[in-house]
């Protein structure tokens, strides 16, 4: 099968089209046709070699974190998926990409794509999605009526959790670059605020949950911007931030929290619902074809991007 694969630690330009062995499927597993994937920050950090002690060092590797593709084979076990269903989907592993024309995927970490979104927009929720979903609604258990910052609020997991903040009832202030300002208002933030203009110790108010995506806000200065009970909420979970959440969290009043998303067909099918609904919105994409992978991860790795960037691994298939 074709695949998108490096053999070494390193940048983009190590990304090359190969030929690799087809998986075969296992029990309790689908085996996928891969139509589209996202690019997501973790992508580089594995593929950069940040990650080994997770990923391995065991080349050639693909990239990719999510997909969203049609169902080609179901192992034994399965129930509730049939061939030709169109699914997307986080499997959770460092260690076996994405960006291949097959991948094999465990039953319970996918969901059906909703009737109205193409394969782009389904891979372009997938994992971001899930991180929303689960750093709202799990990690900082958002409440009506709380106020929430979402800093670098116009990536992909950013407009999510504009969104799913709002449904529960939470007033949320976004924190983004001038070219964000407008997309942020359109996805539901009701004050917005450009970073260069305006830095966050001068906001002049308080939060009960600050969500920072940009990853450059340590708890130490967040601690500023919270009541006297706020949330911190982190998305790259380091050894330290880890240890200190759990051995100084009992301690403090304020509380850093850190996501690791995990990968979750229930909370998936949760998503897809409010997707069919129009409760949610998939985020903006710019789409890259296959043929120009490399293009799509350094555009990515540049950044700036409004939304995600999603890589069409394969066209639609047309209706006879």
């Amino acid at each position: 099968m074709n695949a998108l694969t490096y053999s070494r630690f390193g940048g983009p330009d190590l990304l090359q089209h190969t030929q690799q062995p087809a998986p075969r499927v296992r029990a309790h597993h689908l085996l996928i046709r891969v139509r589209a994937v996202s690019v997501n920050p973790i992508d580089g950090k594995i593929r950069r070699g940040e990650l080994k002690l997770l990923s391995g060092a065991r080349f050639p590797k693909s990239p990719g974190s999510d997909f969203a593709g049609v169902v080609e084979e179901v192992g034994a076990g399965v129930s509730g998926f049939s061939v030709g269903d169109r699914v997307f989907g986080f499997p959770g592993s460092m260690r076996e990409g994405t960006l291949a024309e097959l991948i094999t995927v465990a039953a319970t970490s996918i969901a059906r794509i909703p009737s109205g979104l193409d394969d782009v927009g389904a891979a372009a929720v997938s994992m971001v999605g899930l991180a929303a979903l689960q750093a709202v609604r799990d990690v900082a258990r958002v409440a009506p009526g709380e106020r929430v910052l979402v800093n670098g609020a116009t990536g992909g997991v950013g407009l999510m959790l504009i969104q799913l903040a709002r449904s529960h009832g939470a007033h949320v202030t976004a924190v983004t670059s001038a070219a964000g300002l407008a997309v942020a208002r359109q996805y539901g933030a009701q004050i917005v605020h450009d970073y260069r203009a305006r830095p966050l110790s001068m906001l002049g108010e308080r939060f009960d949950v600050v969500f920072d995506l940009s990853t450059k806000l340590s708890f130490a200065e967040a601690r500023g911007l919270l009541t006297p009970r706020g949330r911190h909420v982190g998305f790259e979970p380091s050894p330290a931030s880890l240890l200190a959440s759990t051995l100084l969290g009992p301690f403090r009043r304020q509380k850093q929290q850190l996501l690791v998303t995990k990968p979750s067909g229930r909370d998936l099918a949760e998503l897809a619902g409010k997707l069919q609904a129009r409760e949610l919105l998939p985020p903006p994409v710019e789409v890259f074809e296959l043929s120009d992978a490399r293009g799509a991860f350094e555009r990515s790795e540049r950044g700036g991007v409004i939304g995600k960037v999603v890589i069409r691994a394969a066209p639609a298939p047309t209706s006879p």
